[in-house]
């Protein structure tokens, strides 16, 4: 019997014309749209749809439900004692044993009563009730198990939860031979709305730490048993115009993320508290932004408040005269590791900046520019302040080709090739001071590892700008091709050199060499690298470089090489190796030093025996620091991951 998107089969179909109603018997098979069922016997109205039906399996892809009577009434379904689990089922499949589930089809979502997580028909655990979207998954719970030298033996749950449309939840507890119990709950959201979004996510962690060698934090202070942080960030764009954005890392200790969430510390080492509320409109924005110190083991600056107005390179009117503006009003407090005061100051930063481009023929432009930046300190003493102006000058030459190059292996849809050379010199004069010698280096800069700024405006730790002269050259070629409708970089390669610098001062401004490095042939292959030299020191600032190679769905390797301000011969290998559907090898190694020794390796392996179950087995080892020479063993498993 078929009528639209319905399609019913069955060894009996009885129809009754007057009622638009049919009646099927016997491997009844039911699909309407992309949902499908299974049943003995089965009764459906074909005006409205509703449908009654008994010994049943039915399901939208990939979820399957098994029940006795599964009916439906105005787009909601509703199972009595019901199976839902995906679509292998046998005796080590996970599932859902729900005493009534009810599915709404108007807007996708469910909702369950009376719910067992079993496996096979071995009940694992109970829920009051569960409820989520069809085109989410739900839920995943994972298990995870191991040993590390300084926690112990452990073993843990972790489970994740659809709460709703725009927000998800995840809890996690570990429980540790040598310190006790770990929990862990987060919640993400993200909602998308006309004009602009909310994302966020905030996530704790405590235990009563019960070890008996818990060590000591940066400053030496005993650890405590109570011991807790919490991760934080929001971004929110209210409007087009209106952007908030916040972050807080707060840890009651220094040592109790890295002793617990070893996996992240090394890209979540760095912590971040502040809040900053701007407004954004066609060419300038204003903006008002809070930064403090959370951890009193952790020195900071904190700028409390920040104030600060952008004007973009604007036109006077029709003419070619670009102005760009920049002014600052902030209170800087530097802490120590204890929370002491070191100094602090109020500073009003304004800076001034007036450019002309003269195209001299085509792809030649010169461009002058003056600069003026005053500093204007409020200080516990006497005031101080210090103005500089700046005189530069810019040639930038722009050349392009196109070429009629084709290669359906590498997906080449044509060549155009760029050539950018550009030289750069910009001399900064003292114009005025007063008491200068009296500010403090709080708004101070680190080492730059990338190519530091020439220009007087885009300097923005202020405090120890001194004056100067620079010449600067630079080079770069890129090549890109036609791919769907935009452009894609097949190569791009810069060099920057600083021919001449002159320290009026006596500063430690040097001289760099700064080269990049970026090839991208196909979507299977990239190279990547970047190198930063002190010329007048004759060392390396930065040297890196890493590659990555797929072999289609089957190998993954990445090379790479870093070699830092303290950090010298570098290498990491990350590999992985799929053996089949269900099975993956990885493998990662660090070596270090001329005669290499290894700080870190580790092996894993990954196993699907069935759709919803993911097994890892992992081997790791890590040398060379106060808190990481350990060997750690982990097994792992993830329930409805897919």
């Amino acid at each position: 019997l078929s009528s639209g998107d319905l399609l019913l089969t069955a060894k009996r179909i009885e129809y009754d014309k007057n009622s638009t109603t049919a009646f099927a018997k016997g491997d009844v098979i039911f699909t309407n749209g992309t949902f499908r069922l299974l049943a003995q016997s089965f009764r459906i109205n074909l005006q409205s749809g509703d449908f009654q039906s008994q010994q049943v399996r039915a399901g939208f892809y990939p979820w399957v439900m098994e029940g006795l009577e599964i009916s439906r009434k105005n787009g909601v379904i509703t199972s009595m004692d019901t199976s839902f689990y995906l679509l292998d089922q046998d005796s080590l499949e996970p599932n859902l044993a729900v005493s009534q589930l009810t599915l709404d089809q108007n807007d996708s979502s469910f909702s369950g009563r009376g719910v067992a997580l079993r496996v096979g028909d071995r009940k694992l655990a109970s829920l009051p009730s569960l409820s989520g979207n069809l085109g989410r998954n739900p839920f995943r719970y994972g298990l995870h198990a191991g040993h590390k030298d300084r926690l112990g033996l452990y073993l843990g749950t972790k489970g994740e939860f659809q709460v709703s449309e725009y927000l998800q939840a995840e809890g996690k507890l570990t429980a540790y031979e040598k310190r006790g119990f770990f929990i862990s709950p987060t919640l993400d959201w993200e909602s998308q709305r006309e004009g602009g979004f909310l994302l966020g996510s905030l996530e704790t962690g405590w235990i009563q730490d019960q070890g008996d060698e818990k060590g000591t934090d940066l400053r030496g202070i005993q650890i405590d048993e109570s011991r807790s942080y919490l991760r934080f960030y929001s971004i929110n764009r209210f409007s087009n115009r209106w952007r908030f954005a916040g972050q807080v890392d707060w840890d009651e200790d220094s040592e109790v993320f890295r002793d617990f969430q070893r996996d992240r510390f090394q890209s979540e080492q760095w912590n971040e508290h502040f809040g900053e509320l701007s407004y954004e409109s066609e060419n300038w924005s204003i903006s008002t932004l809070t930064r403090w110190q959370a951890n009193e083991h952790e020195a900071m600056t904190e700028q409390t408040p920040n104030l600060r107005f952008d004007l973009a390179p604007t036109p006077f009117g029709g003419t070619n005269l670009y102005n760009t503006l920049a002014i600052e009003f902030g209170g800087f407090r530097k802490k120590d590791d204890t929370g002491a005061l070191i100094g602090r100051a109020k500073k009003l930063d304004l800076g001034y900046q007036l450019q002309r481009p003269f195209i001299l023929k085509k792809g030649l432009t010169y461009t002058p520019i003056l600069s003026y930046r005053l500093l204007d300190y409020s200080l516990d003493g006497p005031d101080a302040m210090t103005s500089l102006g700046e005189w530069g000058n810019d040639i930038h030459y722009l050349l392009h080709g196109d070429y009629d190059l084709r290669n359906e292996t590498w997906k080449i849809n044509g060549i155009r090739h760029l050539l950018d050379f550009s030289i750069s010199h910009r001399r900064v004069t003292r114009l005025d001071s007063e008491r200068s010698s009296l500010i403090p280096l709080i708004d101070a800069p680190l080492v730059d590892l990338n190519l530091g700024p020439v220009d007087l405006l885009d300097k923005l730790e202020s405090d120890g700008i001194e004056p100067h002269e620079v010449l600067r050259i630079g080079w770069g070629n890129y090549l890109f091709t036609e791919e769907g409708g935009s452009n894609r970089e097949l190569l791009g390669v810069h060099f920057f050199q600083d021919l001449w610098v002159d320290n009026e001062s006596g500063n430690d401004q040097s001289r760099n060499f700064h080269a990049g490095l970026e090839v991208h042939p196909a979507s299977w292959i990239s190279l990547r690298g970047q190198a930063k030299i002190d010329l007048d020191a004759g060392k390396t600032i930065r040297n890196a470089i890493s590659a990555d190679i797929r072999d289609g769905k089957v190998n993954e390797l990445n090379v790479s090489y870093f070699n830092y301000v303290s950090f010298h011969d570098q290498w990491q290998f990350l590999g992985t190796h799929r053996m089949s559907q269900r099975k993956a090898l990885h493998g990662a190694l660090r070596t270090q030093g001329e005669r290499p020794k290894i700080p870190f390796w580790q092996i894993a392996f990954e196993y699907r025996p069935s759709r919803s179950w993911a097994w890892f087995f992992a081997l790791a080892e890590r040398k060379g620091t106060s808190k990481e020479n350990e060997t750690e063993a982990t097994v792992s498993a993830r329930l409805f991951s897919f």
